[in-house]
């Protein structure tokens, strides 16, 4: 494959400037999205650069119907807008793990599968997964993409500082003597409280659920003692990876496979540590407050077609829920056993499983003290 022209950023940072109490006043407002006016229209809600364009032209052209795209950068803006409600989304894409506190808040409605055809090529195995860790969102969502969290790393910048460096570990970074020898080549770590801290919890043999107060302290400390070598806590690491800004990273299968199938593929290995780590997925659930379900579920039958699911694994490295799709994704970079359903891997995998409100509250003010204290 040609090296790509463009970046694929799942978490697009450009709403990361917008608090998120102003967020939830457009919405509620319906000034934070556009709305669908008519039946000829089609509104979704999602994270940015995580359609492939073609998709929406060919739809629009084979349907006469228009999509009214509006993206979010943080999974917490997209909860925040959909629970708003009035914000005319006909359809939404967001992280599973935010889907427990939705439902909660009656912001979303279960889906008929019945009357979405391509519904019927879902991996089931994958979708059990899913559900395992949330019962209670079963009925409500179809998976759309998935990955995992590991750790992609310079080869040669880490062999250089690290000799026999712990590759295979979360030990890697979380070990303060090998972040601060990584430190000026550079590192940075997804800003995602509840994967990171669940990372550092399997790393302390924690866990990843515990909602103990001294195991989730003891992570947070452990993360704390790295920060002052972290370069950056955000969401362009394949942008930095790309341009050889940085030599470490915590980071989405989205980010850290980019430069493995592009034209640095020698120079980068993405890593899944055998502590654990988590698998997350991003769904498509439809707001409670819809005029009319036809659009949404038009929408979702035909994304979920095996050659749209191909598109939109091309254009974005994020696995598909779609087995069929793999007729379609004729690329030989695509090959690398990440881009696969781990079903027999040896390391341990988990979902992060969703805290109430309250408890994320916390975790996002502990997070936010922590990175300005870095």
């Amino acid at each position: 494959m040609a090296q790509r022209k463009r970046y694929f950023y799942k978490r697009d940072k450009r709403m990361r400037l917008v608090p998120k109490i102003v967020i939830a006043l457009l919405a509620a407002t319906g000034l934070a999205s556009p709305v669908a006016a008519d039946a000829n229209q089609v509104s979704l809600l999602n994270w940015g650069e995580y359609i492939d364009p073609v998709t929406i032209d060919r739809f629009q052209t084979e349907t006469g119907t228009k999509i009214i795209m509006d993206t979010y950068g943080e999974a917490d803006e997209a909860e925040a807008r959909l629970i708003a409600r009035g914000t005319g989304y006909d359809l939404a894409v967001v992280s599973m793990e935010t889907v427990g506190r939705i439902i909660q808040a009656g912001a979303i409605q279960k889906i008929d599968v019945n009357v979405i055809p391509n519904a019927a090529g879902v991996d089931q195995e994958l979708l059990d997964v899913f559900l395992q860790s949330m019962p209670s969102a079963e009925g409500y969502v179809l998976p759309y993409l998935w990955g995992t969290t590991g750790i992609v790393y310079d080869l040669k910048s880490v062999a250089e500082r690290i000799p026999n460096a712990p590759t295979d570990s979360w030990a890697l970074v979380f070990d303060p003597e090998n972040a601060a020898k990584l430190a000026d080549c550079g590192i940075t770590i997804v800003d995602s409280v509840e994967e990171v801290l669940a990372a550092a919890l399997v790393y302390l043999g924690s866990d990843p659920h515990t909602q103990a107060d001294n195991e989730i302290d003891a992570a947070l400390e452990l993360i704390a003692a790295i920060a002052p070598y972290v370069r950056s806590f955000g969401s362009n690491q394949n942008d930095e990876l790309t341009h050889g800004e940085i030599c470490l990273a915590i980071a989405w299968s989205t980010d850290g496979l980019t430069p493995l199938l592009g034209a640095q593929r020698e120079r980068y290995r993405y890593i899944l540590p055998k502590e654990g780590t988590n698998l997350w997925a991003d769904v498509f659930v439809v707001p409670s407050d819809v005029a009319s379900v036809e659009p949404s579920y038009q929408l979702i039958d035909y994304i979920l077609r095996p050659d749209m699911m191909a598109l939109a694994t091309l254009y974005t490295f994020g696995n598909n829920a779609v087995p069929a799709s793999s007729a379609a994704i004729d690329d030989p970079n695509f090959d690398l056993p990440a881009l696969a359903f781990p079903h027999d891997m040896q390391v341990p995998l988990y979902f992060v499983k969703p805290r109430d409100g309250h408890e994320k509250r916390a975790l996002d003010r502990r997070w936010r003290r922590l990175q300005i204290g870095h």
